[in-house]
């Protein structure tokens, strides 16, 4: 599966921001990460958050994709996430950007 220039640009900004930006991003908060996907909007745009929304929604309903493989070597994270927490993640983006219509 192709990644889209979206997942790359998200996931450079989302290693850059986490700790420093948004120390409070891992909380269960339904509402604790909006402000990394808002800068991610302001940043590249909304062309950009429907082409990751979708992106993830491909992925999420791939049983085979292996999303913490995916993760870590396309994002090039020097931590991991279980796949857990990626799905997640992706799922919580999804929910933000489907409020935004």
């Amino acid at each position: 599966m192709k990644l889209p220039q979206a997942f790359r640009d998200f996931a450079l900004q989302f290693h850059q921001d986490i700790d420093l930006v948004y120390p409070d991003w891992g909380t269960e908060s339904p509402t604790a990460r909006h402000a990394i996907y808002q800068s991610f909007r302001r940043r590249y745009g909304d062309e950009a958050v429907r082409e990751l929304n979708a992106f993830f929604g491909r992925l999420l309903s791939d049983g085979d994709a292996d999303l913490e493989e995916l993760w870590f070597k396309e994002s090039k994270a020097d931590w991991v996430i279980s796949s857990e927490g990626i799905r997640r993640l992706f799922k919580d983006f999804q929910a933000w950007a489907s409020s935004l219509s």
